[in-house]
């Protein structure tokens, strides 16, 4: 009589003979549908099928299979002994528990504090907390990662850092911008400062092609310390407030390194007191701006991008927002955190819910169907993170060089 371990092996003889038996395509098109973590394990079944996870028409396949479903969402905690990576992959159904898993960082004892910089295509960007610090690419599924090699500056003051890919040029880019502390602004005129023999601004651009870092111009902009939004190959940020330049959009174009301004949408209120922060909604350009005293949430769209007059005013979503029965508990933080604008939009979910970040450790989906808030139920969830949408993939750092 066969015990159950050699039953077990048998099934997989079996399972593994039916798929080499396949044709290619075929094979490949149901590899491509299982999810990131199926496919991780999927790997160690055998030595063909590990191979197979190398394939680059499996990696873009299924990178584009992950493109139009619910994203992972990485959550990078704060802890004074030991910073970690956790992640989830989202359900179609608000009502399913989802569970926290960790993420190993191989790299983790050369960088105990690190910023989650951010995401792109199945890979983060790391850096450590100290500007001087070295920086990461990383596949946290395939544990692949890239050490990106120092990048000459002065003593900093501030930076912000940029991470994306442009389709045309088939390159990914971090972009690091230094801002120096021996330089204060003349309130008149924000495109002259007194200097001490430093620059405003530098900015490095490290391309992944090229493994290499190089100086682009010096950047008349303070941008609000967050990374960019990245939009049709470009990356993009708020400007900080100033007496001459009325916290605009810029972007940074990916494919030929410029920045440019780009229209922001006609908000009816003054800037000066009310701030706004970008996001992509399926692919398009959003603007949300917190209005009316802390009391709600404007979302904008450009349809057509660089285009002002394609700016439409989609969604408002309010602290009178229905609010389902498992939000009461925590309705108040809601409502706290729309008043300091302090909730941040992610993304469009698959069947069209809004997925919001709020401080304290609460991710809510807004039906923008129902007009209702419904809480994200997540086991596990550190009570101080830092959460990012991300698209788990089999991207292999070193086919991109």
């Amino acid at each position: 009589m066969e015990s159950n371990h050699a039953k077990e092996e048998k099934l997989e003889d079996e399972t593994r003979n039916l798929i080499a038996r396949l044709p290619e395509e075929i094979t490949l098109d149901i590899v491509s549908r299982l999810p990131i973590s199926s496919l991780i394990q999927f790997r160690f079944v055998c030595q063909t099928w590990n191979m197979l996870t190398r394939d680059s028409r499996l990696v873009d396949m299924h990178l584009s299979r992950a493109s139009k479903i619910n994203p992972c969402l990485i959550f990078k905690t704060y802890h004074p002994q030991k910073e970690q990576l956790f992640f989830v992959e989202l359900s179609d159904r608000h009502d399913d528990e989802h569970t926290l898993r960790e993420i190993q960082i191989p790299f983790s004892t050369s960088m105990g504090k690190f910023r989650l910089v951010d995401s792109c295509n199945g890979l983060l960007c790391l850096s450590g907390v100290y500007d001087h610090e070295e920086a990461y690419i990383y596949n946290p599924f395939t544990r692949e990662h890239k050490k990106l090699p120092n990048c000459n500056e002065l003593d900093v003051n501030e930076v912000v850092y940029g991470f994306g890919f442009h389709p045309t040029t088939n390159e990914y880019k971090v972009i690091k911008i230094c801002y120096y502390p021996h330089v204060y602004y003349v309130p008149w005129c924000f495109h002259k400062s007194v200097k001490y023999d430093y620059p405003l601004s530098e900015v490095h651009l490290f391309s992944l092609k090229s493994n290499t870092w190089r100086n682009l111009e010096e950047l008349p902009y303070k941008l609000h310390h967050s990374p960019g939004v990245l939009v049709d190959g470009r990356l993009h940020w708020v400007t900080r407030f100033n007496f001459h330049l009325d916290r605009l959009i810029v972007a940074f174009d990916l494919s030929n390194d410029t920045f440019q301004e780009v229209p922001r949408p006609d908000f009816t209120v003054n800037l000066l007191h009310w701030r706004y922060h970008l996001a992509a909604l399926r692919g398009c350009l959003s603007a949300c701006l917190f209005s009316s005293n802390g009391e709600n949430l404007e979302i904008w769209v450009m349809e057509e991008y660089n285009k002002k007059d394609s700016w439409v005013h989609k969604f408002n979503i309010g602290d009178s927002s229905i609010v389902s029965r498992d939000l009461p508990e925590s309705c108040d933080i809601w409502k706290t955190n729309l008043q300091m604008g302090t909730v941040t939009v992610m993304c469009l979910l698959n069947n069209g819910d809004i997925l919001l970040d709020c401080q304290g450790g609460i991710l809510i989906a807004y039906s923008t169907d129902k007009k209702m808030l419904k809480i994200i139920s997540l086991s596990g969830m550190p009570e101080s993170c830092k959460t990012i949408a991300h698209v788990g993939s089999l991207n292999w750092i070193s086919h991109l060089a």
